[in-house]
């Protein structure tokens, strides 16, 4: 450890008693006030001074700060606008560049457009020189083929509302050319379309559907020996209900029950005789038939019989779109005699079948159709006089030729 000094020792032993105040000479009285320091006062004025130094220059240290930041974001916002200005200038570039490109295009445009009008120009010149020295033969060219168009589609179609088509539309075709040289050749086609228009037409879709409705008839009508087809196609009637039954449904609601129970005996002996009916009913049937045979028939007989007058009608639809009277007369007869045969005549079905077969033998479709030799004549004397036309232009032409050589 440290000794210490015996002067320091003094020192602060006559510093304490020197602190001490001295006992005053009256004894009780006050000790004397101290006077403040001039030297503290002037230490607080330059703590002050150097708080309000270090504001001051805090404040201005966060204003240059502050200023430094806008700087630096004006600075950006210079650079990013002479960015964006420079990339406006090179697309305002391009844009002037591609502008003049498409006004060299447009320009290429415009002359090609008054290269093909010139030549529109000369090729309409072309089609007038051409067509006021030809139309009249191609007009003639034009009624020609709508006149054998519509002589085809009588002698091999038998359609009649296909001719006075082709026929109608050689006609606009005159009537728009306004030709009097070709009046002849209209007067006879208005005259052969008045013969056509006149024919009494076979209505082709009602013969055909009343065909459709017999080959229903025909396969589901029962036979005189029953089989699968007549079984599935013939729906279950109710027995009618006997009196005894409805005596005992009319009974009201709050009828007794002697009542109830005398009804329902009344109605057993009703019920017994139709289960008899139906169990034994069909192990004897009386009928009178015209050809033993068609009871003789089995199930794939039956079968047959009805495909064959399925056959039969689609044969007789047939000669329905080929006007083919024989042979519709014929295979109608056959089914109105295989209908009366082989079927059970007495049935609903059947009697429709029949009723609807002679219906269709009694209707005509061999209708006799017209020719138009008045236009084909009307044109073969159109051509003739256009050809001796032609010879003796040529003649004419060649003695000139002759006399000068």
């Amino acid at each position: 450890m440290t000794e210490t000094s015996p002067d320091l020792s003094r020192q602060a032993s006559n510093s304490d008693q020197n602190a001490q105040p001295a006992p005053s000479a009256a004894g009780g009285a006050k000790p004397a006030e101290r006077k403040p320091r001039k030297g503290s006062g002037l230490f607080k004025a330059f703590l002050l001074l150097l708080v309000v130094a270090a504001a001051l220059a805090a404040a201005l240290w966060m204003q240059y700060r502050t200023s430094l930041a806008s700087d630096q974001a004006f600075a950006s916002q210079i650079g990013q606008l002479n960015r964006d200005l420079a990339q406006a200038r090179q697309t305002g570039t391009q844009a002037l560049a591609l502008a003049r490109s498409q006004t060299g295009q447009v320009a290429d445009l415009e002359n090609r457009i008054r290269e093909v009008q010139t030549q529109n120009s000369a090729l309409q010149q072309a089609w007038q020189s051409f067509s006021s020295g030809g139309s009249d033969e191609m007009l003639l060219n034009d009624v020609e083929r709508s006149i054998d168009l519509a002589n085809q589609q009588l002698r091999l179609a038998g359609s009649v509302s296909n001719a006075i088509v082709a026929l109608e539309t050689a006609q606009s075709r005159l009537a728009q050319a306004n030709r009097p040289s070709l009046a002849g050749l209209q007067q006879s086609i208005n005259g052969d379309l008045d013969r056509l228009r006149a024919v009494s037409m076979v209505d082709v879709p009602t013969q055909t559907a009343r065909i459709e409705r017999l080959m229903d008839l025909v396969g589901r009508a029962p036979l005189l020996v029953p089989d699968a087809a007549a079984a599935q196609a013939a729906p279950e009637v109710a027995a009618p209900a006997s009196p005894a039954e409805q005596a005992a449904a009319s009974l009201p609601a709050d009828a007794s029950w002697w009542m109830r129970w005398r009804a329902e005996m009344a109605t057993w002996p009703a019920r017994a005789a139709a289960v008899m009916a139906r169990e034994f009913g069909d192990l004897i049937r009386v009928q009178r038939v015209a050809r033993p045979d068609a009871i003789l028939l089995s199930s794939e007989q039956a079968g047959m019989v009805r495909a064959t007058l399925r056959e039969r009608l689609m044969t007789a639809q047939l000669a329905l779109m080929m006007r083919q009277q024989p042979v519709w007369k014929a295979e109608l007869d056959n089914v109105q005699d295989t209908l009366a045969h082989y079927y059970d005549t007495r049935t609903p079905d059947v009697m429709s079948a029949l009723d609807l077969a002679h219906k269709l033998d009694q209707t005509e479709i061999a209708v006799r159709l017209p020719d138009i030799s008045d236009s084909l004549n009307a044109l073969a004397a159109l051509r003739s006089a256009a050809s001796r036309s032609g010879q003796d232009t040529g003649g004419q032409d060649a003695a000139p030729k002759n006399g000068q050589d």
